[in-house]
């Protein structure tokens, strides 16, 4: 599947799936840089992480979200203390209901 580029991005309001709030440690590796970072919400295509790394829109990296593979994803924007990444491929609505029911 292939990701929007910035300006489709842009286009669509930059959200097109709503998040739900989550609070959860994941492992980010991008390369050979790896980190526990935190996931602040959610969606079936997307997430908002926290943590002090430097990103840059259009990087990709891998997240691996408690008892799921690594997912493949690509930083959107970024701020200070975050950054919002978009899946390369969505997750499955059931599977993220059950994960988002684990973690609270």
């Amino acid at each position: 599947m292939e990701m929007p580029s910035q300006q489709q991005f842009a286009t669509t309001s930059g959200r097109r799936a709503d998040r739900a709030p989550f609070d959860a440690s994941v492992t980010f590796r991008a390369g050979t840089r790896k980190a526990a970072v935190r996931v602040r919400d959610i969606s079936t295509l997307g997430a908002r992480i926290g943590g002090v790394f430097l990103v840059h829109v259009d990087d990709r990296f891998f997240l691996t979200l408690p008892g799921l593979e690594s997912i493949e994803a690509r930083v959107a924007w970024v701020t200070d203390f975050e950054f919002g990444c978009e899946f390369a491929k969505p997750i499955n609505p059931v599977i993220l209901e059950s994960l988002m029911r684990r973690i609270r």
